[in-house]
């Protein structure tokens, strides 16, 4: 349509001057076949793949080592999938104490402390067409032990991240008995 309207409107100024060695012609080098233009409309008809802003993937064991190559299992899997990792942390193990009483008395026969620990790992913009896949994964290779949970990103997993420094704490409360800080003039 560009070509012809082009061309059409050059040969009009031809005509008008009605000389053709004074007027110079200019022809488009660009073409444009039906075949290979596609017009913008058609990119809107495809269907949006909703995202997950932040998952979260928690990971539970008592065994470290198991627990720890398992993660980094996770990450690699969700990077070969092309998905972005943005984060990994992890939390201080849970302490639990079991104790195994002798049979028909109160009397304890044995008592263990086992450890809990847990890793996280945080992707960022996922499709739902990849999560489900990498549910799939995650399940089909969870080893013995170890117990995965993916959810969404709260902000009450923001701060379990971050471990509380009690002597800063108690350094606050001194000063603020003692009359608090001074202001600088």
């Amino acid at each position: 349509m560009f070509v012809t309207k082009c061309l059409g409107q050059q040969f009009f100024k031809m005509a008008k001057l009605q000389t053709f060695k004074s007027a110079k012609i200019c022809i488009p080098t660009v073409r444009h076949y039906g075949s290979v233009y596609e017009p913008d409309y058609l990119d809107m008809l495809k269907p949006d793949i909703p995202e997950y802003e932040k998952v979260n993937i928690q990971i539970k064991g008592y065994d470290f080592a198991i627990l720890e190559s398992f993660q980094k299992f996770v990450h690699t899997i969700a990077e070969n999938m092309d998905l972005e990792v943005s984060d990994g942390w992890a939390l201080p193990p849970q302490t639990i104490n079991v104790k195994r009483f002798v049979a028909n008395s109160e009397n304890v026969e044995t008592q263990y402390t086992l450890n809990v620990y847990e890793r996280n790992i945080q992707v960022v913009e996922v499709p739902s067409t990849k999560l489900s896949l990498l549910i799939e994964v995650i399940e089909d290779s969870l080893p013995a032990g170890v117990k995965a949970s993916i959810h969404r990103h709260t902000d009450e997993q923001e701060v379990l991240r971050y471990i509380p420094d009690n002597e800063l704490k108690t350094l606050k409360e001194q000063l603020e008995e003692m009359g608090g800080s001074r202001k600088k003039k």
